[in-house]
C-alpha cells in the first residue's frame, strides 16, 4: 500500500512517520514522482520536482502560507476581529491575562453562554464550553490560567454542529464533522466497558478515549457514571468539545455541506492575506435552534489525516488539493493504484 511504502522511506531518511498527516502527503508525492527528503537538524519534509519548486511540510504547517497568515491565524482574537471586519461570520472574542478572571465575565456576562479556552491551546486541551454562571465562568478561567500559563480567550458560544473544513487556495475541499467522545448503548454493556470495547480498534489517527477528570465531570452532569448502562442505540457523551486528540470521532461529511455553506466558507478564506491551506473550525446549522453559520477559527497547520482516515464515512483527498497547489499539473505523473 502506498501508505505503508511512504512510511518505510520517511523512516529511512530520518524523519518521524508518528504522523499520519506527514505520511499522506508523503505518499501523495512520492506517487507523483516528487522527491520528498529532510535536512539536517530538520523535522519538515522537503518535496520538489524537477522544475525547482521547492516546499516544505511538517504535520500541517508549510510554507504555502505567508508568515502574515500564520501570525494572523496564531492570534485567534485578531483572526477573528479581521474576518468580522470584513463581514464574515466569525464568533466575537477577546483575550483577558491571568489576573482578568472579573473583567472578563463583565465583558462576557450579557452573553447567554460562553466557551473559554487559552490563547495558545492546541488539540483540544482546556476547553470549556457552554458557561453561563459567574461560578463556573471564573472556575473555569482560573482553571485555564493555572494550567497553561496563557491568556484566556473567551468567546460568546454559539449553537451549532462543529465541522471541519479543509480550504486549498480558496477552493473547498472536504469537511469532517467532529463528534466528541462518546460511546454507543447496547443495553448490556456499561459505559466503562463500551469504553474498553470501542478503544479496542481505534484505527491510525483516532485515540483511546479516557475517563479522566473532564470526562467523569461530563458523565456527571448527564446523570451517568462509569457504570451507568445506556439504552440500546443511546449515544453518551464523554466530552464537550469535539477535538479528535481528545477522543472524538471524524466523521466525513463533504456532500453534507450546501452550496451556499460552501460559498460563504469559501468567501471567508479569501478575507485572509496569504492563506492557502486552511483548516477551518465552523458551526454549521444542523437541528432546531442552531444558530447560522458561524466561524470558530483558523488552522493554518490543518490535520488532513483526518479526511483520509474517517471513523466514518468517505476518505478524501485532502493531500491531493495540496500536492496540486504546490506542484501544479503533477497529479498525472500518479500512477494508476491509489490505494
Amino acid at each position: 500500500m502506498r501508505f505503508q511504502a511512504a512510511k518505510e522511506h520517511l523512516e529511512k531518511i530520518g524523519l518521524s512517520a508518528s504522523s499520519w498527516t506527514n505520511i499522506s502527503i508523503a505518499a501523495e508525492a512520492l506517487e507523483r514522482n516528487i522527491t520528498v527528503e529532510r535536512r539536517e537538524n530538520s523535522r519538515f519534509l522537503y518535496l520538489a520536482d524537477g522544475s525547482g519548486k521547492k516546499f516544505r511540510w511538517f504535520a500541517g504547517n508549510n510554507n504555502l502560507n505567508s508568515r502574515l497568515a500564520v501570525r494572523i491565524a496564531k492570534h485567534k482574537q485578531a483572526a477573528s476581529a479581521l474576518l468580522r471586519a470584513y463581514g464574515a461570520p466569525a464568533l466575537e472574542n477577546a483575550a483577558f491575562t491571568p489576573d482578568e478572571a472579573d473583567r472578563a465575565w463583565e465583558w462576557a456576562s450579557s452573553f447567554e453562554a460562553s466557551v473559554l479556552k487559552p490563547t495558545n491551546g492546541r488539540q483540544g486541551e482546556n476547553v470549556h464550553v457552554g458557561i453561563r454562571t459567574r461560578e463556573e465562568f471564573i472556575q473555569a478561567f482560573t482553571s485555564i490560567a493555572s494550567e497553561t500559563n496563557s491568556d484566556v480567550l473567551v468567546e460568546e458560544f454559539s449553537q451549532g454542529s462543529e465541522h471541519r473544513c479543509l480550504v486549498v487556495k480558496n477552493k473547498f475541499i472536504a469537511a469532517t464533522r467532529r463528534r466528541p467522545a462518546s460511546v454507543l448503548g447496547d443495553g448490556t454493556l456499561s459505559i466503562r466497558e463500551l469504553i474498553d470495547k470501542k478503544n479496542d480498534d481505534r484505527g491510525r489517527i483516532h485515540k483511546q478515549i479516557k475517563l479522566d477528570t473532564m470526562e467523569l465531570r461530563e458523565l456527571s452532569r448527564l446523570g451517568y457514571s462509569p457504570d451507568s448502562i445506556p439504552k440500546d442505540g443511546e449515544r453518551v457523551y464523554l466530552r464537550a468539545t469535539t477535538n479528535i486528540h481528545t477522543g472524538g470521532d471524524a466523521i466525513d461529511a463533504t456532500d453534507d455541506v450546501t452550496p451556499e455553506e460552501i460559498a460563504r466558507i469559501e468567501e471567508t478564506a479569501r478575507k485572509i492575506p496569504g492563506a492557502a491551506v486552511i483548516g477551518m473550525d465552523v458551526l454549521l446549522p444542523r437541528a432546531e435552534g442552531d444558530h447560522d453559520l458561524r466561524v470558530i477559527e483558523l488552522n493554518l497547520s490543518p490535520m488532513i489525516s483526518m479526511h483520509h482516515f474517517p471513523w466514518e464515512g468517505a476518505p478524501r483527498d485532502a493531500a491531493g488539493a495540496v500536492l496540486d497547489a504546490m506542484f501544479p499539473g503533477s497529479g498525472a505523473a500518479k500512477s494508476v493504484s491509489t490505494k
